[in-house]
């Protein structure tokens, strides 16, 4: 019995430390979560964009957008994710604005750092 009293509370202590550090480092990777190097900026038209809210993890959220611009008869699909830190949509852009991206290709998909208008 003596045994239970002492080793329960320990068994207690060391989970919530773990769990506490790993709250701690999935809250870093929610920050980092586009932050990608600004090596090409591309300009376009906005032709389309869909916005959509993602579970990151536990209670944190990420705004994943996928902008279609055109430039020179061509398509150009763009992904911008951002922490959602609000409720509020952090994107407010209309189709036809010139939209100026900061980022770097993934294939044949161009990942944005900053989105600005033009």
């Amino acid at each position: 019995m003596l045994v239970a009293a002492i080793v329960i509370p320990i068994l207690f202590f060391v989970f919530y430390i773990i769990v506490k550090r790993n709250n701690a480092s999935y809250e870093k990777k929610w920050k980092e979560v586009g932050e990608i190097k600004e090596q090409l900026i591309i300009s376009g038209k906005l032709e389309r964009y869909f916005v959509e809210k993602k579970r990151f993890y536990q209670h944190r959220y990420i705004w994943h957008i996928q902008l279609f611009l055109k430039k020179d008869q061509k398509v150009i699909k763009v992904i911008f994710e951002k922490p959602a830190e609000t409720d509020s949509v952090p994107f407010k852009f209309l189709t036809n604005d010139q939209i100026k991206c900061y980022g770097q290709w993934d294939r044949k998909t161009f990942l944005a750092n900053r989105v600005l208008k033009d």
